[in-house]
């Protein structure tokens, strides 16, 4: 595994802190979340931690790839709950 790689079981637990907490719905079009993605994506400098992911389903995660100020399409309610 490469160094870096967003795999093994320290991202399996991230990945499912980040599904729960934005209660899997996609950041990007509410449908249902089955990914983590990063916000600033890790060739870019981003970090594997929380502030950085969002909840994404797949075709939204894939679409994105690594590109940086994918806008936000739809607003999840539960995000007010953290203002």
């Amino acid at each position: 595994m490469a160094e870096g790689s967003s795999r093994g079981a320290a991202w399996n637990a991230l990945r499912l802190k980040v599904l729960e907490r934005d209660r899997y719905i996609c950041a990007y079009c509410g449908g249902e979340a089955t990914e983590a993605d990063h916000v600033i994506p890790k060739k870019l400098g981003g970090k594997d931690e929380l502030a950085n992911l969002v909840a994404a389903c797949k075709p939204c995660n894939s679409s994105k790839g690594a590109r940086l100020g994918s806008r936000i399409t739809w607003f999840n309610r539960n995000w007010l709950s953290r203002v």
